[in-house]
């Protein structure tokens, strides 16, 4: 099995290398623009937690993120405003609805709304939960302002989801080999096919969201190639699954015989045309 190079070792995940960048660009303007951020944690906050892999999976975050902020915010001061004198007895009932606001807003428990809301009703804003709002609102979007323009500017958006798929498709693949040569030895299979079927599911998932992300494959075309390999991948697991039920032995029908012989032909043939093919990309 060929070993991963030093470069890949230490290669970041495509997010974490966003965030990282993200958070830098942070620091190198706070000396220039802290003024206008009252909070920086926030910042921060609005970049790690809203960036992810594809533009797609960002903006709904990012949605979520401004609708939690503004919902449990508004929540937050009114529940305030309703006992002045007394607004942390309000934190409970508070709290339940801001968690209603979330699976009515964004079909989910969202817990920025909580946390917001309970942030404010402990005085987190210091008698002026307006103003504390106010300024958590202009963070919150500061970071997602910087999270967005590293995204767009980021290099080869296709290449890296591209790689990160056949990364695990690799992955699979090591688990057929896996599999295979434990058949021919003639040791138990079951859950290591198990976990190799839960492996190819993830991996079709995986293609699916490249392939509804318009920011890394334009045409459902463009993820063919994909589907050619997961369909081999997943064909080489159904024939391990019948040569698992149908074990070597001495001792065969003739008609098995020649089932059993086309299955670990046909195994064969797709394992090395699918390790080719992984080690040209």
């Amino acid at each position: 099995m060929k070993k991963a190079t030093l470069r890949e070792r230490l290669a970041l995940d495509p997010r974490v290398a966003k965030v990282l960048i993200s958070m830098a660009i942070c620091v190198l303007l706070y000396p220039f623009f802290g003024k206008y951020i009252v909070y920086p944690t926030y910042v921060f906050n609005a970049i790690y937690i809203t960036a992810q892999l594809t533009k797609g999976a960002t903006y709904k975050s990012s949605i979520e993120r401004i609708i939690g902020t503004v919902a449990g915010g508004l929540t937050g001061v009114v529940f305030y405003f309703i006992v002045p004198d007394h607004h942390f007895l309000m934190i409970p009932i508070a709290a339940t609805v801001a968690v209603l606001w979330g699976y009515l807003f964004v079909g989910k428990f969202t817990p920025v709304m909580a946390v917001i809301t309970v942030m404010v009703l402990v005085g987190k804003g210091e008698g002026e939960p307006v103003l504390y709002i106010n300024n958590r609102m202009i963070d919150t979007l500061i970071g997602l302002t910087i999270g967005f323009l590293v995204y767009a500017l980021y290099p080869k958006k296709k290449t890296e989801m591209n790689r990160v798929f056949y990364d695990h498709a690799k992955a699979c693949l090591t688990q057929i080999e896996k599999i295979r040569a434990k058949y021919q030895k003639q040791e138990a299979l079951h859950e290591d096919l198990v976990a190799a079927w839960k492996a190819l599911q993830a991996l079709k998932q995986e293609r699916m969201t490249i392939v509804n992300d318009s920011s890394f494959v334009p045409k459902v075309e463009d993820s063919e190639p994909m589907l050619s390999l997961i369909h081999d991948l997943e064909q080489m697991l159904h024939n391990l699954e019948i040569l698992y039920h149908h074990p070597i032995s001495e001792n065969r029908e003739p008609g098995l015989q020649e089932v059993i012989s086309f299955h670990e032909e046909t195994l064969d043939r797709l394992y090395g045309k699918t390790k080719q093919e992984i080690q040209l990309i």
